[in-house]
This record gives C-alpha cells, structure tokens and sequence, in this order.
C-alpha cells in the first residue's frame, strides 16, 4: 500500500516514513498541501496521513480539496497533528470527510493499529459510492477562519508566555553581567588576530578602567594592555583558539595610567558566525602586593638565616679559644668558666636548631609554591 506522508517537519515526515516502511508499506513524502495535492492526482496514493498547520495549502484545505474531487474522495484520510487538539478542531475535520483523527505523539503501536483497523474497512469502503463532500463554501471558510483564527489567539498566548520567559530571562542575565564583581568584555578579534573591538562591558569594567561605557565601546582591548603584553599576543591567542578558554595574567591600563595587574579567563564563542571573546578579567592588585610583601619577608628571613649561622661561628671560635687556655691554666676559676662556656654553647645549639627549622620552611615555600627561589643571601647556601 502507498501511503502519503504530509508533514512540514522533517522529523516528523523521518519518523513515520521509518515507522511505516517498517511495517510494510510504501511511503511519499510532501512538505505542503500544494505538493501534497499534486502528488494525489499524479500518483496512485491509497492512504493519506497529514498534517493540518502546514505552509502554502494547510490541512483543512488539502482535505477538502481531495474529499471533493470525485476521483479522489475514496482515499482513506487521517489528521495527525499536535497544533489543532481540541474537540471543535476534530469535529470540523471530519466534517471535511477526515476518516481519523490522531493527536501527536501517538504510540507506536496505536499508531499502527489504527491505520490497519482502517484498511480493514476498505474492502467494505472501497465498493461504497462516495459522494464528495458538499461543504458550502461560505460555511467551509466561515469555520475554516474559525479555526486558524483561534489557533493563532493560541499560538500568539504561548508566544506571549515564551517572550515574557525570554525578558526574565535577559533580565536575570543582565543583572549577572553587571553585578558581578570582576570586569567583563566582550570583544572580537582584530585582521591582525589581535583583541580586537569591544562589543560589551560591565560597570565594574567602567569603574575599574575609569572610562563610560560609550567611551569603551569605541575601543580596542589592544588600546587597554599594557605595552608588555602586546608580544605575547600570538602566544596567547593560539593558546585560546586551541583550548577555546584560557586563563593568564595580564595587566590593563586605566584612564589616568595606573596600571591594574589582572587574572584574565578569556572563552571563545561564535554569535552570527562571527568569533567573539568574552574576557573576565579579576583584579589580583592585593594579591600581588600580598606576594611581594611575603618575597620580602622570606628575604628577611634568609638574611636573618645567615645571620643567625654567622654569630654562632663567630662565638663559637673564641669559645675554643677560652676552653684551651682553662685548660691550660688550671685556676681556681676554671670551673666557672667552664660553666659559662657551655652555657653559650648550648645557646647556640639552639640558634643552630632554630637555624635548620627555618630553613625547612624557606625549602617548603620554595618547592611548593616558587616563593623565595633567589632570596639567598651570598654565602648562605655554604651555611646549610
């Protein structure tokens, strides 16, 4: 059996002609009612399944076309729709001389059943004299306008729906973009594969940067960086169109020239074909300064290091000096002496402990997080 399929949706027309070459049947696909009406008369179809909201020709029109063509009005006729769903949409089908009415998404199965329950009516049907339907025009276009008019009232409510999601949605978005506490911009690239103009920027951009945003969309970010960065460009943009996110340091220039160092996770999207970069860009001004404040203390401590291994050296060798001549001299205060020696001497194990504790901690630093590598005092290494 050739079965026509009208559907303008391309999933729609793959799914039953799968669902039905799988059970047996031969199956022609429309996209219209026009293409539909013309593959009918040239073609020898011997069931119909359509869809009604169709381009060109709808539903509603193609059936009554062919249900008053007397050389077509024993084609079995089935709706299959998922717009028109209410009882008066049905009840005017039919009245159009539709043989079934299914709604999307049918079951499978049901699918199947139904259209063979109406082939098995065919013997019967086919022997009928059908009389084409005789729908007055006037009457036909009447409900006819009916029914598109309330399907529009419907669609333009769901559409309403859709487009007051769509505004919380921006504005949710919107509220995200400008209050969020790192600088955003958004920018393409330039012919140069440099960044490139600025399409968008955040008030926290505008106030960090001390420009309007009007004066920042008449900018490049190439205007922003600073000159060190310019060369790393190429580095830095084969990086991002290869990983299409990217995280690096950088710094950006304000108005009035102060330099700001920043975090920067660039991600790379495409909007109308066109390759866009939207660049967080995190201020780490007090964590640099935190950085150097403890490189300048870890120096501190290396010198205090080396000092602390300096005064034991130096105690110690006139204590080697005072013992040999106790030793020597044998006096009555020998004792004494000799009680104070070595109470300097453990004074000093406990600057040499002191001394090996503190450098455990500086080769902790150093190893885990790059902090004091060069901080040496000269001569200190000799010390260890």
């Amino acid at each position: 059996m050739k079965v026509l399929v009208v559907d303008d949706q391309y999933i729609n027309r793959y799914m039953l002609e799968k669902l039905l070459t799988g059970n047996g049947f031969e199956v022609l696909l429309a996209e219209n009612g026009y293409e539909a009406l013309e593959a009918v008369k040239s073609d020898s179809i011997e069931l119909i399944i359509s869809d009604i909201l169709l381009p060109r020709m709808d539903g509603f029109q193609f059936c009554r076309e062919v249900k008053s063509d007397p050389k077509l009005a024993k084609i079995p006729f089935i709706f299959y729709t998922a717009a028109y769903t209410e009882k008066k949409d049905q009840d005017f089908a039919m009245s159009l001389g539709a043989d079934r009415y299914i709604i999307k998404p049918a079951d499978p199965g049901e699918f199947i059943s139904i259209i063979r329950e109406l082939i098995g009516d065919l013997p019967h049907y086919s022997n009928e004299t059908i009389q084409p339907v005789q729908l007055e025009n006037e009457e036909y276009l009447s409900e006819h306008n009916r029914r598109l008019f309330h399907q529009l009232e419907k669609k333009l409510i769901e559409l309403e729906t859709l487009n007051k999601e769509l505004r919380r949605s921006q504005e949710r978005y919107k509220n995200l973009f400008e209050n969020a506490n790192d600088a955003i911009i958004l920018h393409d690239f330039s012919i140069d594969n440099e960044p490139g103009r600025i399409y968008e920027v955040n008030e926290k951009a505008c106030t960090k940067l001390q420009y309007t945003r009007e004066e920042l969309l008449t900018k490049k970010v190439s205007d922003l960086d600073a000159p060190f960065m310019k060369p790393k460009y190429p580095d830095i943009i084969a990086r991002l169109y290869d990983a299409g996110h990217l995280t690096f340091e950088g710094e950006l220039i304000c108005r009035d020239g102060t330099h700001i160092p920043m975090e920067i996770s660039s991600h790379l999207y495409s909007e109308n074909g066109k390759r866009l970069c939207l660049s967080i860009c995190r201020d780490i001004t007090q964590r640099k300064q935190a950085m150097d404040e403890l490189t300048r203390s870890l120096t501190q401590i290396n010198n205090n290091i080396y000092q602390m291994a300096t005064i034991g050296d130096k105690i110690r060798n006139p204590l080697s000096i005072i013992l040999s001549a106790c030793e020597e001299c044998q006096g009555k205060n020998e004792g004494i002496v000799l009680s104070a020696v070595e109470n300097i001497d453990s004074f000093i194990s406990e600057l040499d402990t002191g001394w090996v504790e503190s450098d455990k901690i500086r080769a902790y630093l150093y190893h885990n997080y790059g902090i004091g590598a060069g901080n040496y005092p000269k001569g200190s290494e000799n010390q260890k």
